[in-house]
């Protein structure tokens, strides 16, 4: 932990003024058209709930030995100020494939929840779009999370009460669908040319889908009590339609072993290819197979983690044993900080998942939305094994990737997504100049150098049991209480773990900070 810290508050101590650019402005700068624009694969595993401490690259008292990840890193770069654009799911990966803060979308607040229906507007255009234009073969292996268009049997979506309990709990019958029609507005329809996927693991239907179709034969209608007596299956959302015995514990492997199919079926070709391999792990359920029990000392969730990690590994030895990795850009990093279990894990096995930072999950505490971020590319200059410790958001892969490309994706494409290449290659300390914050609660926060404001606290959820900070986690960071929902400001230069709030001895700044962000907002 003491490590981490001290690369945290060396990276906010290099972090300077820079420009902030859009997409266009920032390519228009830095395109040299009279070379030729740079193809290399482009492989994004997207983690699920893993933590900035969990990857033990940036954990020296981790207790979940990550090898792939930590080698991947030493043969590349690590982040230690990478941010994903909210602290859940469904508005992290909106706004990375679309380079577009998900704050701006009607999904303000928190992610949805089963049957939900599309979150990225038609017209929008995403990074696999934009990629395939460009001519690259296009996949995503796993978690979609953004909402569909089902077949619903009557063609129509019907009311929440007749598929929802509670808002969040299913209770829709395989009658309700037309499993023969196709499933609309996926990833098939946002400029991937393959998927395969079960949507969301814990909600459903419990089903693989592959392209627009549901791949089984025939579904049943799997209660809840199916699901969650397999292991610890901590927020499974309802029951539904499903496969006849669906297997909660094989849903990873069959993900990473397409990804690898994938891999080596490409390697003949001379297209490039970007492949999006999103994970199910370590979110709930967790559910490590056989040969992962007992490979950490952080219990059932450190195995996930190994497996995790595993899954990294496997991916990237496809690339190298094909000849592929010199010329291919891979991104390992994670939709969010870890769920609530990141307690459990620190009070049983003395496991820290955020490194000493503050908050989980849907918090805007450093803890809920920074997170491992390890990139490479040896042919185009990311390699060294350094740590990179600019301000960098998991939103500026659009724009870094239209950098590499030397073509600028549009003036409307990609709107708040910033190239950060220069970076990463290590020609440049600084990247961003300010970064907006996006809690789970639509609470929003700005990020500029070395403070943090908080507009409406750290908190993302309403204080429930589960979610809210611990007493006795506040007593051992040593944190000093300072309202929930209040206003907050963060100097992470003497900092780094957000224990005060010094709003109160900084009023001019918070205002000039809270000024600027209604300013960002108002784009």
């Amino acid at each position: 932990m003491k490590q981490c810290i001290k690369w945290i508050a060396l990276g906010l101590s290099l972090f300077v003024s820079a420009s902030a650019c859009t997409v266009a402005t920032s390519l228009a700068d830095t395109a040299h058209p009279e070379q030729k624009p740079a193809s290399p694969n482009i492989v994004i595993i997207y983690a699920d709930d893993l933590g900035y401490g969990d990857v033990s690259i940036y954990n020296s008292d981790s207790k979940i030995p990550t090898q792939h990840i930590d080698a991947l890193a030493k043969e590349g770069v690590w982040l230690t100020d990478g941010h994903s654009p909210s602290t859940v799911c469904t508005p992290s990966r909106y706004a990375l494939l679309t380079g577009r803060y998900a704050w701006r979308t009607p999904l303000r607040s928190g992610v949805l929840m089963p049957w939900g229906a599309p979150v990225i507007e038609e017209g929008r255009t995403t990074l696999a779009e934009y990629l395939r234009a460009q001519g690259y073969e296009t996949a995503l292996i796993g978690k979609w999370h953004l909402g569909l268009d089902w077949p619903w049997a009557d063609g129509m979506r019907p009311d929440d009460s007749d598929i929802l309990e509670q808002g969040w709990i299913s209770i829709a019958t395989t009658d309700q669908f037309d499993w023969s029609k196709p499933i609309k507005r996926g990833p098939t329809d946002e400029g991937f040319d393959y998927y395969l996927g079960d949507d969301i693991p814990n909600m459903p239907p419990y089903a693989w889908i592959e392209n627009d179709r549901i791949e089984a034969e025939r579904l049943i209608d799997v209660p809840r009590s199916a699901l969650i007596s397999v292991g610890f299956t901590a927020g499974i959302h309802g029951s539904g339609p499903g496969e006849p015995g669906w297997q909660l514990d094989q849903v990873m492997p069959r993900l990473v072993k397409s990804s690898v199919d994938y891999i080596t079926e490409r390697s003949d070709s001379d297209q490039p290819f970007f492949l999006m391999l999103s994970l199910t792990s370590p979110h709930t359920p967790i559910v490590p197979t056989e040969e992962f029990d007992g490979t950490s000392d952080a219990g059932t969730y450190g195995d996930f983690v190994v497996q995790t990690d595993d899954a990294v590994g496997k991916v990237v030895d496809a690339l190298k044993s094909t000849g592929q990795f010199e010329n291919t850009l891979i991104v390992v990093t994670s939709d969010n900080g870890p769920e609530f279990t990141a307690y459990r894990q620190l009070k049983r096995f003395d496991h820290d998942s955020v490194a000493g930072l503050r908050g989980i999950k849907s918090d805007t505490w450093e803890g809920g939305h920074r997170v491992p971020f390890i990139l490479s590319w040896p042919n185009g200059g990311i390699g060294g094994g350094q740590a990179v410790d600019a301000l960098i958001s998991q939103m500026d892969l659009f724009a870094t990737v239209a950098d590499i490309r030397q073509s600028p994706a549009g003036e409307t494409t990609a709107p708040d997504s910033q190239s950060v290449l220069s970076a990463l290659t290590l020609e440049t300390e600084t990247a961003r100049e300010d970064l907006v914050y996006h809690g789970s609660r639509g609470t929003l926060g700005l990020r500029q150098g070395d403070w943090v404001y908080l507009r409406g606290g750290g908190f993302g959820r309403s204080p429930l049991p589960l979610w809210s900070e611990p007493e006795w986690i506040r007593e051992r960071r040593g944190v000093v209480v300072d309202g929930s929902t209040e206003d907050a400001l963060y100097d992470l230069a003497s900092d780094p773990t957000q224990l005060t709030n010094v709003i109160a001895q900084h009023p001019d700044r918070a205002a000039q900070m809270a000024a600027r962000l209604a300013e960002i907002e108002a784009e």
